[in-house]
């Protein structure tokens, strides 16, 4: 005998209009998750922009940067064929380091939340366009790309900072001192360092570096090793402290006559350098460059102890001497 099919049991009255309640509970919910991803997406998109005083990708495009103070000094920087230059001082090389540094702070930076961003705390930090301690003007061309405020010291090296796009201040790991309005302060201090010549000419006597990197005399001498060592110290330590001013200039180009005068051979192009000294100033002369350098003092002295009985390490009678421009003045 065939047992009868059992019959559905019934719900229990009220279940189906709960089951949607429910349903409908967790919809909402899926719904409120997935805005609040939304939203806290934007908003931390919102703030890695809020974070930068230059926009991502900013600095790559920045070939001129002008830098104002509240005394109406300016200094341009510009960039040509990938090196900065001071167009002030005849396109003498400005410190690479240093502008990339402010490149790189305002652009890379973080600088969490704003502290402030009234109309009463621009005009309280100097940050405004009429009230501030400095004013960058970042452009391509002629084209004027961003404008930044530095503004009040908060603390030892920290500066309140704007972009003149956003009401917001914030507060950044650099000092005003960094960003000077003179081009003398923006000087690249290392522009007559050498690294490694292949070839000098000093105090008479002319040195090569062999191919078993020995430095030898025209002759084929060894010049003495240490020695050499200690002035290819000093070439790679050389110190640029500042410009003559312009009547010195004048001075040194009419009536400076050089001490001392070192020929150098490095990476296939030939560099003289010359040591001057007038009125108590040392100063040093790159043929590559139109201006007069302001040196170190020690540097400058230990330059004119090397002479050739020091650099071979022979006595005096031993040492020949070598027809060079620097002994016959011409």
């Amino acid at each position: 005998m065939v047992a009868a099919a059992s019959a559905p049991q019934a719900l229990p009255a009220g279940a189906g209009p709960v089951n949607r309640t429910i349903l409908a509970l967790l919809f909402l919910l899926a719904v409120q998750v997935l805005l609040a991803g939304v939203l806290a997406w934007s908003g931390k998109n919102e703030l890695d922009e809020r974070q930068q005083l230059l926009p991502a990708g900013r600095e790559l495009q920045v070939d001129e940067i002008r830098i104002a103070d509240a005394a109406d000094s300016e200094v341009v920087l510009r960039q040509v064929h990938g090196q900065w230059l001071l167009p002030e001082l005849q396109n003498l090389p400005a410190s690479q380091q240093r502008v990339t540094r402010l490149l790189e702070t305002l652009a890379r930076q973080p600088h969490g939340f704003p502290v402030a961003n009234s109309a009463a705390a621009r005009q309280r930090y100097r940050v405004t366009s009429y009230q501030f301690h400095r004013r960058l003007g970042f452009y391509h061309g002629q084209e004027l790309l961003e404008t930044v405020y530095l503004g009040r010291s908060p603390a030892y090296r920290q500066v309140y900072a704007r972009n003149s796009r956003s009401n917001d201040i914030y507060s950044l790991r650099y000092s005003n001192h960094d960003a000077p309005a003179t081009a003398n302060a923006w000087l690249d201090r290392n522009l007559l360092q050498v690294a490694a010549p292949s070839r000098m000419e000093i105090a008479g006597l002319r040195l090569e570096r062999s191919n078993d990197q020995q430095w030898r005399t025209r002759d084929g001498h060894r010049a003495d090793g240490k020695a050499v060592e200690r002035l290819l110290k000093l070439l790679r330590e050389l110190k640029v402290t500042g410009l003559a001013d312009e009547d010195m200039q004048r001075s040194l180009a009419e009536d400076g006559a050089a001490q001392r005068i070192i020929r150098l051979r490095q990476g296939g192009q030939d560099r003289v350098l010359e040591l001057l000294v007038l009125e108590g100033q040392f100063y040093a002369k790159d043929a590559r460059y139109p201006l007069f350098f302001i040196v170190d003092p020690r540097q400058y002295l230990a330059l004119l102890q090397f002479d050739r009985q020091r650099l071979t390490g022979a006595s005096a009678a031993q040492v020949a001497p070598s027809k060079s421009i620097e002994e016959t003045g011409n």
